[in-house]
């Protein structure tokens, strides 16, 4: 099977290895509808609840090319792998797109870019947006991944000022699906109005969440939102989560929509104001649990029940 990496590579060598020649060269082509969403065997251990060791692109990996411009995938069905971006995004201007492998330092991954047109199933898989060395952050930086329309498996988002982003539903983003990933959203540097989320639902699809990690690690000077933030009366739709640990932020899980919460797991004593700001009325399904966590970041103990008994969300 053909793969984006390899054909890559062969086209930065033959330009000569400038990463403006190869970047301009980096024509993504369509791969035959048997290889769209084809998951190899998973390649970290799965812990409880995943790590930065456990997501992201694989312990050894090693990209086989690397770019410093925008690479842009243009045609349907496109799978790109083993590559590295540095200070660049990776714009998503096609249906059904696989991303595995794949590494961003300093940059984004958008799938709705062109024209306010979502570009649906997009995979991705052990996926790292990262720092890169030397980046100093800001408050107005956009989203880690944007917008809708996605699958996130095993990806890593650490050390940035926002995380997963759930939106576009108006111009035609489908539902968004989270699953075996981790987020450290951090404050930024440059910090004035900051309101980081590690999930923030803004006009969203529906949203489902399986066995996923969400950090919100703050400085006194610059506060963000929570790690996850999906509230009422910003245009969302519906959640469906099905284990979830959250630690930090003011509330560390907000939600103003309906759906069912389950295995809800917030680290004891991590919230400036209160564990939850939940519209409870809407919840129909709920179990979450006070936790103390290790250095791994798994629970090591039950420190009580957290009823659903609020009625914000915003």
């Amino acid at each position: 099977m053909s793969c984006f990496g390899v054909r890559l590579a062969r086209r930065q060598s033959s330009a000569g290895g400038g990463a403006k020649a190869a970047a301009a060269a980096a024509t993504i082509f369509t791969l035959t509808s048997a290889a769209i969403g084809e998951a190899p065997a998973p390649s970290h251990t799965v812990a409880f609840f995943p790590t930065p060791s456990t997501t992201g692109v694989p312990p050894g990996w090693t990209p086989v090319a690397t770019y410093t411009e925008t690479l842009r995938v243009t045609e349907r069905g496109s799978v790109v792998e083993d590559v590295r971006l540095v200070n660049a995004d990776l714009v998503i201007d096609a249906d059904n797109v696989t991303v595995r492998r794949v590494e961003i330092q300093g940059g984004h991954i958008l799938n709705d870019a062109t024209g306010g047109r979502c570009r649906n199933g997009l995979l991705l898989e052990d996926v790292s947006i990262v720092r890169a060395p030397g980046q100093i952050t800001t408050d107005k930086d956009p989203p880690a991944m944007g917008t809708g329309g996605y699958t996130a498996r095993r990806v890593k988002i650490e050390d940035l000022p926002e995380g997963f982003r759930v939106g576009g539903r108006s111009h035609g983003c489908t539902a968004v699906r989270i699953e075996d990933s981790y987020a450290k959203i951090v404050s930024p540097e440059i910090c004035r109005d900051w309101h980081g989320d590690a999930v923030q639902g803004y006009d969203g699809p529906p949203l489902m969440i399986r066995n996923v990690t969400l950090h919100l690690a703050e400085v006194d000077t610059c506060g963000g939102t929570a790690p996850f933030f999906y509230p009422h009366s910003q245009g969302n739709e519906s959640v469906d989560i099905d284990k979830l640990l959250v630690r930090g932020g003011g509330f560390p899980f907000r939600l103003g929509m309906p759906g069912s919460v389950l295995g809800l797991r917030i680290v004891h004593g991590s919230w400036g104001y209160g564990p939850i700001d939940v519209k409870c009325s809407v919840v129909r399904g709920w179990e979450a649990m006070i936790v103390t966590i290790d250095s791994a970041n798994q629970p090591t103990r039950d420190v009580r029940a957290q009823p659903c008994n609020t009625e914000g969300g915003k």
